[in-house]
């Protein structure tokens, strides 16, 4: 397209050129960049092209071609335009003969000419529209042979007419199809059609983007005029809200919805998998493979520093007191409302500063029964594996390893060792391709009275990882009924129980994928009658000392099951009309399950000379009771709407852990059969009680307004401290519904909006008010003996984390809905932070007192983009969304001797040195380390022994403080584990019952700890060294990225295991997350089946990932804890899926 014709102005397209070149950010975030630019000029100029200017058509008819066709078909110099110029053809198949034959040459002519000439011999006339022609015949006959033309001799219906819009306007490129057949037309400039049909009694389907789709029967008219009703869904959509619902166009905080289209779009086993890359400001990260579909949700950045980051999840009104979300069934939902503004938030007070999660699940309509089955089939896949050195490779390291200290290498340089000959690969002998399977049967239906929605589904996964699988059930009834006609009751019932085995995972290099990796290739798992081997026994050379992971991976029992019952009854009644009373009963019940045996046994030099059972129960049960009354009122040009509501809930949590040893036998692996036990146990009662209230008022349907108040008391704080008030208020203009912006050309609804409120966090342990008493051991005469002590000292002071939002947002539609953006900015303050201040250790208390201290800050953007490209017989559609984040700590007070607080993160072992840190003027857990700079080179001794006793080969580290030696002053802040940058996007593509989606999401601006690469690519070679290790340093090959060869200990490997960022990596991303075709069986193929609908889908998962992270994922964080956050312990790892489901309904 010329660029004059671009919807874009000039000044648009240098602001994206000044956009590309000062934006500042790392190579792959500013591909990702890029690439959005360009994606967002390719959708706006798909969708302006209904409303290209008059002139646009002018360049079309006056482009100049050469084209020489003598006695050839008139479809044939079709598709030759086609193809010169990419105008497309419409018309009625009775205007012309089938096979009529036309002759034209023409040299460097216009288009227009080119038209003329073939088109006006046969008395045909045309109109333009940007690139399709539309033939209709003209007023007038030109030439006898149009005059005695005749349409075939089979008998056509032809009808002709008019659509326009509800006012009164014509309506031009119209789509309109014969219902059943792929016969259709479309209308021409003024709105008019012609169409032959074949019956009379046939029906017409009209349809046009930004309206309502219309269907005619024809019943033997032969003139017949259509309106069109614009289409307002987007804005007549109801969103959950909390207490209730609101349309869309009377939103004025920042929702975001995620509909049941993209939820069952593809096989997932938990709804945190399904949002992932759907809603802008929500940052959703999968930690690792695991098979009950670990994830992370973090929403508007971090807001707390050693208290939860996660939001409130509230399931068919129910708030979640725990986790375990694997056991809500993805099926069974049909929307997720994520509030992010105070505006939306604050009617959830205390628990709502990290944002709200509204799920809704499936519920009956009124009408016949309806019985839907779905089953998918797949299998998984690894996504990507370790590369490591081979037995080769390896028994060099290990003679360079000795040469460099002065060992005796005669072992490793003994090339008939049998050792030397073997070369295990340990991760795929570890690992297979894993089977999944879901089935799920739902039935629904109902009369004007009651309704009803029952389900049951199934869940059945292999780990990739064998001796690792997981298992779900799961059943949902909802129903609904109307006992009187101001009385209506619901109720929803849910249960899940699931049982997985697990492995021994996240623990630095300790896991099963982990001790894979660090397993050398040299040694055999099986001996020759296929019996576990030790790998290493007293009769071998000493190349090692690993156990067999094997034995770990397969001889211990680990065993977790997972019970939830979620149920509620709700009973609403309209006292008076406008004004009508809630009130609901509900009950969340978790337990959980878990069972391990670690088994007796004898394999070498490794044993377990008695075998122990451990058993791990908890019950977590949480009791809510609401009462709203909500009064609703329109007079005038004033709408009000009033709720005021009152809410408890209690708490109770028990847990016991018995741990029992002793057996000699595995076949007495109960804890009865034990000799030798341990045992502990809690139970804590809490309680939550709320009052609140929320006005919305509307003007003439354009001037919004909603405030919002909750009063929380908690248990959680003391006597003084209990209480909480959280205030929020907002306001909207849409200004599309002023009058002077009612006839903007293309200008379908612009929305301005404005928040600011006050929410709050209360994720700290119970009763930390007070000082508790607690187990503690200490020596009684010549026993250790245990009593009670203090196990932390109490703050009856503690109160409420607060933070304050303020939001200004724009929803802009255009093109009659065809295309929508969503811009929203936010500055969150978190303030009166919950944080653990160190004291010394001769407190005599195990726990550092929490204390109100500190504030942080989180700034943003969010921007999302709807467009409908391209419309009709082949339609497209773009969903896209991206967020900024900037996290800070603006203060965290002093620590006990007055100095700043600084908050370290975890150890790495070996090292025994911090990778986080948390500081003022920081983002929360910030990576604080040594910045590695190459290696000490030959020439540069007496420096590297100075810094720090090193030699050439050694690795270097940047002096910061300049002090010409290695210490702490030398390290550095280097990063953040949090993304600056993120989100995705998805296109859907469909055809005639066909159709194609492909969803990417993306993040950039953070960094990863490699832990593995800690381990495994030092050059020491008692682990299996990563393949990288292959350029290890050497006189004779003085490379600046790998450490010289060294022993388990020396200063060679002090050096190559400390903290640094050789381990830091940038982990950018850009990742096909799902592709799916699939296909809707016409509907004369289903009523042969007697279904109502049936579904194909074909589907992958994680297909690929670009980055330069080198581990094996960049999304790997194995640690909740925000001080200790994006450090890769090689986790459960991703997997890819491939499946085929089929879904059917009768």
């Amino acid at each position: 397209m010329n660029k004059k014709n671009c919807p874009l102005s000039n000044e648009t397209h240098q602001t994206l050129k000044e956009m590309h070149v000062h934006i500042q950010l790392p190579l792959l975030t500013r591909i990702l960049v890029s690439v959005v630019l360009n994606t967002l000029v390719v959708i706006l100029i798909f969708s302006g092209s209904t409303q290209a200017s008059r002139s646009e058509t002018q360049d079309m008819l006056s482009k100049k071609i050469s084209i020489q066709v003598n006695n050839e078909p008139v479809k044939k110099v079709f598709r030759n335009l086609n193809r010169l110029t990419g105008v497309k053809f419409a018309y009625n198949s009775g205007l012309f003969e089938e096979n009529k034959r036309v002759s034209i040459k023409a040299i460097n002519k216009s288009l227009a000419e080119v038209l003329n000439g073939v088109f006006e011999p046969l008395g045909i006339g045309y109109s333009v529209q940007n690139n399709l022609v539309l033939l209709k015949p003209l007023e007038s006959p030109v030439t006898s042979e149009a005059r005695t033309y005749q349409p075939p001799s089979k008998s056509f219906n032809l009808v002709t007419g008019k659509v326009t819009d509800n006012n009164a306007g014509p309506l031009p490129g119209v789509s309109i199809v014969v219902k059943g057949t792929q016969r259709g037309t479309v209308t021409n400039e003024n709105g008019s059609f012609t169409i032959d049909l074949l019956a009379q009694d046939s029906i017409l389907v009209f349809s046009f983007i930004g309206y309502q789709n219309r269907e005619e029967n024809i019943r033997n008219r032969s003139e017949i005029n259509v309106v069109l009703i614009p289409e307002n869904r987007s804005l007549d959509e109801v969103v959950v809200v909390g207490y209730g619902t609101q349309k869309v166009s009377d939103l004025t905080g920042s929702v975001s919805r995620i509909s049941e289209k993209d939820i069952q779009s593809r096989p997932v086993s938990s709804f945190q998998d399904a949002i992932q890359g759907r809603s802008s400001g929500v940052y959703v990260r999968q930690t690792g493979g695991n098979l009950d579909g670990r994830f992370s949700i973090s929403v508007r950045g971090t807001g707390s520093v050693t208290g939860s980051n996660d939001p409130l999840v509230v399931v068919d009104g129910i708030p979640l007191f725990s986790g375990g979300f694997s056991t809500i069934n993805p099926k069974d939902i049909v929307s997720i409302d994520i509030l992010k503004d105070a505006s939306a938030t604050a009617i959830y007070g205390a628990r709502a500063a990290n944002g709200v999660l509204l799920i809704t699940t499936r519920r009956g309509k009124e009408g016949k029964s309806n019985i839907t089955v779905s089953a998918d089939i797949g299998i998984e896949q690894m996504s990507n594996q370790y590369h490591v050195l081979t037995t080769e490779q390896q028994r060099r390291l290990f003679v360079d390893a000795f040469k460099n200290t002065g060992k005796n290498t005669a072992a490793y340089e003994d090339l008939t060792n049998p050792a030397w000959q073997i070369d295990t690969d340990w991760q795929k002998l570890g690992t297979r391709t894993a089977a999944r399977r879901s089935y799920s049967i739902g039935l629904s239906g109902g009369t004007d009275k009651s309704t009803y929605s029952v389900s049951i589904g199934h869940l059945d996964r292999q780990g990739t990882i064998r001796n690792s699988d997981f298992k779900s059930y799961s059943f949902r009834a909802n129903n609904d009924i109307t006992i009187k006609k101001r009385l209506k009751v619901s109720s929803n019932l849910s249960g899940s129980h699931q049982i997985q085995h697990v492995l021994n995972q996240d623990s630095w290099g300790g896991g099963t994928y982990g001790s894979f990796l660090s397993s050398h290739s040299y040694t055999k798992p099986y001996d020759d009658n296929g019996n576990l081997t030790a790998i290493n026994t007293a009769a071998d050379p000493y190349f090692g000392a690993n156990s067999n992971p094997l034995i770990d991976q397969f001889q211990p029992v680990r065993e977790e099951k997972l019970t939830r019952l979620l149920g509620a009854v709700k009973a609403d009644l309209d006292i008076v009309k406008g004004l009508r009373f809630g009130g609901s009963l509900g009950a969340d019940l978790v337990l959980g399950n878990n069972y391990s045996y670690l088994p007796v046994y004898q394999i070498g030099l490794f044993s377990r000379p008695q075998g122990s059972v451990t058993i791990r129960s908890g019950q977590d049960l949480n009791w809510l009771t609401d009462a709203t009354f909500q009064y609703d009122k329109e007079f005038n040009k004033h709408g009000v709407k009033i709720l005021v509501g009152f809410s408890t809930q209690q708490f109770n949590t028990r847990s016991a852990t018995i741990t029992g040893t002793g057996t000699l036998d595995n076949a007495l692996n109960q804890l009865s059969n034990q000799t030798n036990f341990n045992a502990t146990g809690a139970e804590v009662n809490s309680g939550l009680v709320s009052s609140f209230a929320r006005l919305n008022y509307s003007y003439n349907d354009k001037y919004l307004l909603t405030a919002t108040v909750r009063r929380d008391g908690s248990s959680k704080f003391g006597p003084a401290k209990k209480y909480g008030t959280f205030p929020s208020a907002s306001i909207a203009w849409r200004v599309t519904q002023e009058d002077f912006a009612r006839n903007i050309p293309g200008l379908h609804e612009l929305k301005l909006r404005s928040s600011y409120g006050l929410t709050g966090n209360q994720n700290l342990g119970d009763f930390s008010f007070i000082t508790r008493a607690g187990p503690a051991s200490y020596v009684y005469g010549n026993s250790v003996v245990i009593g009670n002590a203090a196990q932390n000292i109490g703050n009856p002071n503690l109160q409420w984390e607060s933070a304050r939002q303020f939001d200004a947002g724009l929803d802009l539609s255009l093109l009659r809905g065809r295309l929508s953006f969503t811009l929203d900015y936010y500055h969150k303050l978190s303030d009166n932070l919950l944080i653990r201040t160190p004291i010394p250790f001769t407190s005599g208390v195990q726990e550092d007192p929490t204390v109100n201290i500190g504030s942080l800050k989180n700034t943003g953007f969010e921007f999302s983009l709807n467009s409908q490209n391209i419309s009709g017989k082949v339609s497209w559609s773009t969903n896209f969304n991206i967020s900024t984040n900037k996290n800070v700590v603006l203060d965290l007070g002093k620590n006990s001797i007055g100095d700043p607080l600084q908050i370290p993160g975890g150890v790495m072992p070996l090292s025994n040195e911090i990778t986080n840190l948390t500081v003022t003027g920081r983002p929360v857990g910030a990576f604080y380390m040594y910045r590695f700079i190459g290696i000490w080179q030959l020439g540069e001794e007496e420096a590297a022994k100075k810094w720090a006793n090193a030699v050439p080969g050694d690795l270097k580290f940047a002096d910061n403080n300049h002090n010409g030696i290695m210490d702490e002053g030398d390290k550095e802040f280097v990063g953040q584990p949090q993304p600056k940058v993120f989100g995705g996007i998805n296109n859907t593509i469909s055809y005639h019952g066909f159709s194609a989606s492909f969803l990417f999401n993306f993040a950039a601006g953070n960094k990863l700890y490699h832990s593995m690469r800690n381990l495994n690519a030092r050059a020491v070679p008692f682990n299996q060294q990563l393949a990288e290790v292959a350029d290890y340093w050497t006189p004779t090959n003085p490379t600046n990225k790998v450490p010289r060869a060294s022993q388990q200990s020396g200063n060679t490997t002090y050096l190559a295991t400390k903290v640094s960022t050789r381990y830091l990596e940038n982990a950018d991303f850009l990742r096909l997350k799902n592709v799916n075709l699939s296909y809707d069986f016409s509907e004369q193929v289903v009523k042969k089946l007697r279904l109502d609908a049936a579904r194909l889908t074909l589907s992958a998962t994680n297909l690929f990932t670009l980055t330069k992270y080198t581990g094996l994922d960049p999304e790997a964080s194995s640690n909740a804890s925000l001080l200790w956050a994006g450090i890769d312990l090689t986790p459960y790892p991703l997997t890819k899926l491939y499946s085929m489901s089929f879904l059917v309904t009768f």
